[in-house]
């Protein structure tokens, strides 16, 4: 028998325990088209390479279990009990082992303690899916996944260890071995076209994990995790020059992608500072705007601050900025604690009006009075996760209901700057 028969017969052995073709698709990711062609032969399709092993996967199945003709070796593809005999959904044919359906047994008891939403807005929240695929979980309908199981955790305020014993010891294990390895390069990444192709690559080059770049950078794990992903915004002009230190990569093509990786081995010796290879655009001149300072940002020796807002016509100056923001506002630090980027007595500009996102410095002011200058990791779950500029801090965390102002960071400006009303 031909691999493409052997194939199409346990395709049909394994749609014979959903209720569709639709719900097969949904639960392995093939499109529904495509599982019907094979199933009908049309045009004399038959299932590739790649949609076998991800049936396999998505199926919790053994890696070539395709590919062998159980059928014809009599192997027996067992049918679930019916809902009229055990009271409850029977379980999808060969996907949910007695494991699975208990995890799901204890995260529906749980979930209808501690659930502070219904199913449908639960999914959405937490990133789990529609109500349906909501309902699926708790039913043993669909297997949990790592994801999903963290996700329910902290919909519900409780450990993976509560619901899924075995899912727990999975991401305990993920967490020892992948999150301090070396990151593959993905699909493509050589070309450097974006930003984190670009921070791949040179962890690649160096042998870096994530905790040593994030060492070598003086930012979170969570930041570098960050940068790793394929919607990440550009590397900041402070840790491309660090890169340039260490490894002598180009800040130019760390930052935009621009010229060769690495720069030339003549830096001029008698510099203080590295040479930059950017192209310097003039800023016009009615592009600076008059920025009013509105308070004193005293800074104390753990990375915040007190806001010291002046009273309604008793500002103190104005520094020039160029800016696009007609609500842009300063705040004049008197304090240590955010050298090296902050000095004392240096303007911090904030642009409330323009939209921040991961790796903006940020401006972030909570209920309690705290007010900091922080990089942004990352917003998930309603926690804002805040990394530190001094590398001394580290990461902060704070409820998103509790932030009563979070700016975009547009500069840091020198006292030479200031001009009194």
């Amino acid at each position: 028998m031909e691999i493409k028969d052997i194939r199409r017969n346990n395709l049909l052995a394994l749609l014979s325990g959903f209720a569709s073709i639709r719900a097969f698709a949904d639960r392995t990711g093939v499109p529904a088209a495509y599982i019907s062609q094979i199933k009908n032969e049309a045009g004399g399709r038959g299932m590739g390479n790649k949609t076998a092993r991800t049936i396999e996967e998505a199926l919790s199945l053994p890696n070539g279990y395709m590919d062998q003709a159980h059928a014809e070796a009599g192997v027996v593809v067992h049918k679930p009990p019916s809902p009229a005999t055990t009271g409850r959904p029977a379980a999808v044919v060969g996907t949910i082992e007695k494991w699975q359906i208990e995890d799901a047994n204890r995260l529906k008891q749980l979930f209808e303690s501690k659930a502070p939403y219904g199913q449908d807005e639960f999914g959405r929240r937490f990133e789990i899916g529609t109500q349906g695929m909501v309902w699926q979980y708790l039913n043993a309908r669909r297997a949990l996944n790592i994801n999903a199981a963290s996700a329910f955790a902290r919909g519900l305020g409780i450990a993976v260890d509560d619901f899924s014993p075995r899912l727990a010891e999975e991401i305990r294990l993920a967490e020892s071995h992948i999150a301090d390895a070396i990151p593959p390069l993905p699909q493509g990444a050589e070309a450097g076209v974006r930003p984190s192709d670009r921070i791949a690559l040179v962890m690649a080059e160096q042998h870096l994990d994530v905790q040593q770049l994030a060492q070598l950078l003086a930012v979170e794990p969570a930041v570098v995790r960050a940068w790793l992903e394929p919607d990440s915004p550009k590397l900041g002009l402070l840790h491309a020059v660090r890169l340039q230190d260490a490894y002598g990569y180009s800040p130019k093509w760390l930052i935009n992608g621009q010229g060769e990786p690495k720069l030339g081995g003549a830096i001029e010796p008698e510099l203080d500072e590295p040479s930059l290879a950017f192209d310097v655009f003039p800023i016009p001149q009615n592009s600076f705007r008059k920025i009013p300072v509105r308070g004193m940002a005293q800074l104390g020796d753990n990375g915040h601050f007190v806001d010291i807002e002046y009273p309604v016509g008793h500002g103190d100056g104005y520094v020039f900025f160029p800016t696009k923001d007609p609500d842009a506002y300063a705040l004049r630090c008197n304090g240590e604690s955010m050298r090296p980027r902050v000095k004392h007595n240096e303007f911090v500009v904030v642009e409330p009006n323009t939209q921040i996102q991961n790796g903006d410095e940020v401006l972030a002011k909570s209920q309690d009075g705290r007010v900091m200058v922080k990089e942004l990791a990352y917003i998930r779950d309603g926690i804002v996760h805040l990394s530190s500029v001094n590398e001394r801090h580290g990461m902060v965390r704070i409820p998103q209901d509790q932030i009563e102002r979070l700016h975009f960071v547009a500069g840091i400006v020198k006292r030479s700057a200031w001009q009194p009303d």
